[in-house]
């Protein structure tokens, strides 16, 4: 599939009219499959929750090592998009699986590393992440079980990566909810049937990874593409370094820099850190338009024809920018005008839903320059230039971490909804004309 675009445009602003249509179509195919994301993140919680406080407290401390196999899987992801994606534009649109063994073997035997270091010196492990002594074991086996069943479950993941970079966003997104509706099922059945509790979420999510993955590959098969052969590939080996390291270094960049917020704000009292905790929760939830809008011109812009690669490349980002922020305006408004409402449903405590109110009051007006900077980010790693954004990322987040520690006085939400408020405008400025001079110079 290539989008159908002049390779050498008129003008970049004609060029980039003509990437806005298939930015869209693809980017609601994709908003699909990552809301089916969501519902199974928010179903999994509400199904712990109804186990028990026990089944809450072994997925809230696992939540350090939940980062870590997000990295990789997303990082992974976005890899085989991008190299399928390059694949079928230079015309080996039936090679575009070349590179999924490698990224598999890569991305299996770091999680099952994972699982093996827990398991056999799971001590040290649960003693970072503070877990109670009587709880040791039941968080060992959870840790364990979720990360061979990650494992697992990458064949789907990869397979749904490589139709997304061939354009096929809509296989790829019904595929996703399949996996939604089979991995609740899976969860419910298997807990009804053998109590089997908390490890339900891991083990009840394999038969819809099995399933799943066939489907996938029954897809992938359709689409006219030839299996790869099982061999040494050190260009794989180089595309996952250089375009899935970065985007699984972004996520452990983000896991760090809320740590840091968190630290700064432990001796404001618990009220304070669940209020700014729920307000940057419900932030990421709105999250998914941004990562769909530039995953869809990332997308556009890797299968369109030419070769005026830059003027392509910087087209796509005017593109990425017009389609994201008029969205985010709307969803800042919302939240500014009915914070007191959106807080009060997120939490029934009087004092936590006030500080969340007044986080959503801060950075609900910039919530738009947030959007546009999410869908920039992630539009640069899904054209190959994953190593920039977390440069940029790295840079930012830097500067806001040491700004929060450097705050006179005790800290609260509020002083750290200011920080993110005018970190989101300065840092959608300084992305905007860093990117737009990084490409330039290639």
């Amino acid at each position: 599939m290539v989008v159908e675009l002049s390779a050498e445009p008129a003008s970049r602003r004609s060029a980039a009219h003509a990437l806005s249509a298939p930015t869209v179509r693809l980017a609601g195919s994709i908003l699909i499959g990552l809301a089916a994301g969501l519902v199974l993140q928010a179903w999994t919680v509400a199904f712990l929750g109804r186990l028990g406080g026990e089944a809450l407290y072994v997925r809230s401390v696992y939540t350090p090592i939940g980062y870590l196999v997000l990295a990789v899987t997303e990082g992974l992801v976005v890899a085989a998009q991008v190299s399928a994606g390059r694949a079928a534009s230079s015309g080996r649109h039936k090679e575009a699986l070349k590179s999924v063994p490698t990224f598999f073997a890569a991305g299996g035997s770091l999680l099952l590393l994972q699982a093996a270091v827990v398991a056999v010196a799971p001590g040290a492990v649960l003693a970072v992440l503070g877990v109670a002594s009587d709880e040791q074991r039941p968080v060992m086996v959870f840790i364990v079980a979720t990360a061979v069943s990650s494992a697992v479950g990458l064949i789907p993941y990869l397979g749904a990566g490589v139709l997304r970079g061939l354009g096929f966003t809509g296989a790829a997104a019904w595929l996703g909810v399949a996996f939604t509706v089979l991995s609740i099922a899976g969860m419910v059945v298997l807990h009804w049937a053998t109590g089997l509790g908390v490890l339900a979420v891991p083990i009840g999510g394999l038969p819809a990874t099995v399933l799943v993955g066939a489907a996938t590959a029954i897809v992938l098969r359709r689409k006219g593409l030839g299996w790869p052969v099982l061999r040494e590939d050190r260009q794989a080996a180089g595309e996952v370094w250089k375009l899935g390291a970065p985007v699984a270094a972004t996520f452990l960049l983000l896991s760090v820099a809320t740590l840091g917020y968190l630290t700064v704000l432990q001796s404001a009292g618990p009220t304070e850190v669940a209020g700014f905790s729920l307000g940057q929760m419900a932030s990421s939830l709105v999250m998914v338009v941004a990562l769909a809008i530039g995953s869809g011109a990332a997308i556009a812009v890797t299968l369109t024809p030419g070769e005026n690669r830059q003027g392509i490349s910087l087209a796509g980002l005017t593109t990425t920018l017009q389609l994201s922020l008029p969205p985010y305006l709307v969803i800042g408004a919302g939240v500014f005008l009915f914070r007191g409402a959106i807080a009060g449903a997120l939490t029934s405590d009087r004092a936590t839903a006030a500080v969340t109110a007044e986080y959503f009051a801060w950075t609900g007006p910039t919530l738009a320059l947030f959007g546009g900077t999410l869908a920039l980010l992630t539009y640069l790693e899904q054209i190959g230039r994953a190593g920039m954004a977390f440069t940029l990322n790295a840079v930012y987040f830097a500067l806001m971490v040491a700004a929060a520690f450097l705050m006179p006085g005790q800290v609260t939400s509020s002083d750290l909804a200011r920080l993110t408020a005018t970190g989101n405008l300065l840092g959608f400025v300084s992305l905007w004309f860093s990117a737009r001079f990084l490409i330039r110079r290639g």
